[in-house]
């Protein structure tokens, strides 16, 4: 049974954020031999954090650049 982890918001400027310890970063990136360069987050009755690694923000781009270019060479 998963258990919540329970993190403070704390204020940064007119918003509000949370701070994850180093080492779940850390662990994340052991675990998959990828860095961490983003968190997508899902907003529903729950907000759901998770990470997005390099190659995985490397693919995206690409999809939306190619898109991008597909959508100029058809005007």
């Amino acid at each position: 049974m998963k258990m919540p982890i329970i993190r403070k918001l704390t204020c940064v400027g007119d918003s509000r954020g949370i701070t994850l310890p180093k080492s779940w970063i850390e662990n994340a990136e052991q675990e998959t031999g990828k860095k961490i360069v983003a968190l997508a987050l899902e907003i529903d009755k729950s907000i759901i954090v998770t990470p997005v690694f390099e190659k995985e923000k490397e693919v995206k781009q690409m999809t939306a650049d190619n898109a991008t270019a597909t959508a100029e060479a058809q005007q």
